[in-house]
């Protein structure tokens, strides 16, 4: 098990995600869609609209710097890490995110600076936490918990970022050719939100739980079924009912792409093509995916032509070699 390579094929994986999400936000389903009948050749004929990644590769990567600098997570040099995100500059940034990263900026301690959004902004840039805490069940979900709520206060989003760490961690010792038990998966990913008496996790698990014996059914029933699963009102779009769209919410993001991952276990490539396309929030729903599917697949199996269409991907291949040197100290 060539473990470097899991390591830099999840962050490579969130990139390409995210990258391919970018021109496709905000729209449902059937309107990216219309753009190309093979979104492989599309892809080839507009390399131009897949310009960048966003904030959440941004953060994924200020996140594995972290880590890299502190030997694991530690809170001051976290929270100085994702200040410097602010010089990037951030990339099509979250409201949860930029603001309470600019009143850490202000020296605002993270407790009053957290806002309550129960948005994706921390599932998107977890990765890193799942790779390098994958032998400690335990401290991963201390530090995703540290990681979410130093910007968002919110349950779900703390909930959303452990279970997102968690399959990654799962994930990685994983292999195609041989396969995975789906509800050993499911297992991991409830057990990292089963230590806390709360009605938004309590409320995920039952979720999560939906999804495990759901996954038989057509992609497209399951991205309407689950596009806006827990959103409550005022944040529930009623107009978007029924609808390919994926909610920024943070368990209905995760929700659905771990129902496309699970869907498209055969390919890196089949996968990743859905994740961004599956409208509404495509950035994240393909950057949270891209990593999951990265510490899958592993970054062999990811093709070079998409490797090549990422911003900076030299250097976040060099950045995923080193995490993985720091994990085995």
């Amino acid at each position: 098990m060539d473990l470097e390579d899991k390591f830099v094929g999840t962050l490579v994986g969130t990139a390409i995600g995210d990258t391919l999400g970018v021109p496709f936000e905000g729209k449902i389903r059937e309107q990216i869609i219309r753009y190309f009948d093979d979104f492989d050749e599309f892809i080839d004929k507009n390399h131009n609209i897949f310009r960048t990644y966003s904030d959440d590769t941004q953060l994924t990567i200020h996140t594995a710097k972290a880590i890299i600098r502190a030997g694991g997570i530690e809170e001051e040099i976290l929270i100085d890490e994702f200040i410097k995100w602010l010089e990037d500059p951030p990339i099509g940034p979250g409201l949860g995110c930029l603001s309470s990263i600019r009143k850490l900026a202000e020296g605002i301690p993270w407790k009053s600076a957290a806002s309550n959004s129960g948005g994706n902004g921390t599932a998107m840039r977890i990765s890193p936490i799942g790779l390098f805490y994958s032998n400690n069940i335990e401290q991963l979900k201390k530090a995703a918990s540290i990681n979410s709520n130093i910007t968002h206060a919110h349950p779900a989003a703390e909930a959303g970022a452990r279970v997102v760490a968690a399959a990654v961690a799962f994930l990685l010792d994983k292999e195609p050719r041989s396969g995975f038990s789906i509800e050993e998966f499911f297992q991991a990913l409830i057990y990292v939100i089963s230590d806390k008496k709360d009605r938004i996790w309590e409320e995920f698990i039952e979720i999560l739980n939906d999804l495990q014996n759901n996954l038989d059914i057509d992609l497209i029933d399951g991205l309407k079924k689950y596009a806006q699963i827990g959103v409550k009102p005022p944040f529930y779009i009623k107009s978007l009912e029924n609808k390919c769209f994926v909610h920024p919410y943070t368990i209905s993001t995760v929700v659905c792409a771990l129902f496309i991952f699970l869907k498209n276990l055969d390919s890196f490539k089949k996968c990743i093509y859905i994740l961004p396309t599956a409208g509404g929030d495509t950035d994240t729903c393909g950057a949270i995916g891209g990593s999951i599917a990265g510490s899958y697949f592993g970054f062999k199996n990811i093709p070079e032509k998409l490797i090549a269409l990422v911003q900076n991907s030299k250097e976040i291949i060099q950045l995923g070699k080193e995490l993985y040197q720091v994990s085995l100290r």
